[in-house]
């Protein structure tokens, strides 16, 4: 791994100018356990609580000239960034949290090097992947190893009923579409909050095959799946 990108077209190496002089040890997701113990029970009650997010920390080096301007320079650009991929690893990326950088230390009288620590949302999302388009009931396969947070956008009017692996949930559609985000727990039309219009839980797309139940009235819905890997 020699370089890593932020926000899908920012490549350290040959946008930011930085050498990856030592690369990250990236954990896996890890579970929030709770584990309660129970008078007259064999071992504890286990609670899955949610997911830690990920950490992990690299290093880079500038080599040339007028180092400490690059660094002031481009350290925006990386702080602020909101999604990295790994050229060692490119096929998923990682949904920045927060980072933080180092101070500059000087190594060689034309190489600088610092280190860089991102804390990101503790899955892996697969890349490239394209909406989903349906207009009549049907399936999708989440080919991921963990459940996904859809966002989906449902096309209509009046009450309708979306059905995913059972589960209804009734919207009350009053513009021609309503977006239901079970990442942020939103449902909106353009930027103004829906929640009042939608009766149901945020749904969830399970590894493998999910049953897409289109009720009447609904002409289409648009999937972004955010399939995506422990």
């Amino acid at each position: 791994m020699n370089s890593f990108t932020l926000d899908n077209n920012i490549n350290s190496r040959s946008n930011l100018g930085l050498r990856v002089t030592e690369p990250p040890i990236i954990p896996p997701s890890k579970r929030v356990i709770d584990s309660i113990a129970v008078d007259g029970r064999e071992g504890t009650l286990t609670i899955l609580k949610g997911w830690e997010d990920v950490a992990f920390a690299l290093k880079a080096a500038l080599i040339g000239a007028n180092l400490h301007s690059r660094y002031r320079e481009i350290l925006p650009t990386i702080l602020n960034a909101k999604t990295i991929y790994f050229s060692g690893d490119s096929g998923v990326y990682y949904n920045i949290k927060f980072a933080e950088a180092g101070a500059l230390e000087r190594k060689l009288t034309s190489l600088y090097e610092f280190s860089l620590t991102f804390t990101c949302a503790p899955f892996r999302y697969i890349r490239n992947v394209s909406a989903v388009s349906m207009t009549a009931s049907g399936n999708i396969t989440n080919p991921g190893t963990v459940y996904s947070l859809p966002k989906i956008t449902v096309y209509g009017t009046g009450s309708r009923t979306l059905t995913i692996n059972g589960k209804p949930i009734i919207l009350n559609i009053l513009s021609g579409n309503l977006v239901i985000d079970s990442e942020l727990r939103t449902c909106h039309f353009g930027n103004v909050a829906q929640n009042n219009q939608m009766n149901g839980d945020f749904p969830v797309l399970n590894v493998g095959g999910n049953t897409i139940t289109l009720g009447t009235g609904i002409t289409r819905i648009e999937v972004e799946p955010r399939w995506r890997h422990l």
